[in-house]
């Protein structure tokens, strides 16, 4: 600390001041720019969490939609043992339930009706949740199957017709083919 001192002590009374306050001050223009370029080492911690359990919950609604349609044509007569791939749009989305409160603002001038709406809470275990009114599942946008019976023109009609029925999507968005021998 005392070294300190006696360096500020000696660049007070140095005639190079002028330059030493330049080079400083360049110095540390070049290290705002660094910043800036330079990635942050600590990612934000909660907008990852929520961008991975956005991805997590579509992923999850994805394979479970794969793997109940693989139960479902394997049981078609024809259709055989089956590979499915479906392909999503978007994320769970959650709506919850508010309360909404109406009443009239006496204002000098003239009345106004005004609204509130407040989020519905309710305790769970300790902890209060919002209540979800209704859950929005992604958008299925297409799905390709290759089963052993894809060959067979009825064999695919029935799949077509089965999946688009089962997924409530167009039959353009179903594409089955022959499994490979």
């Amino acid at each position: 600390m005392e070294r300190l001192k006696i360096l500020i002590n000696k660049l007070k009374n140095s005639p190079d001041k002028m330059k030493f306050a330049v080079v400083l001050g360049a110095v540390g223009i070049l290290l705002i720019m660094l910043s800036e370029i330079l990635p942050d080492s600590k990612p934000d911690k909660q907008n990852d969490n929520t961008e991975t359990t956005e991805t997590d919950e579509a992923d999850d609604f994805r394979k479970q939609t794969e793997q109940q349609l693989k139960e479902l044509l394997e049981q078609i007569d024809g259709v055989g043992e089956c590979e499915i791939m479906v392909s999503v749009e978007g994320t769970t989305e959650y709506v919850y339930a508010e309360k909404i409160s109406r009443y009239t603002d006496e204002d000098t001038d003239r009345k106004s009706d005004k609204l509130d709406e407040d989020v519905v809470l309710v305790e769970n275990n300790g902890s209060k949740q919002a209540l979800v009114r209704k859950v929005i599942r992604p958008q299925v946008s297409g799905v390709v199957i290759v089963c052993e019976g894809g060959g067979d023109i009825k064999v695919n009609e029935r799949v077509l017709r089965a999946v688009s029925t089962a997924l409530n999507i167009s039959s353009g968005r179903v594409y089955v083919e022959a499994k490979r021998r």
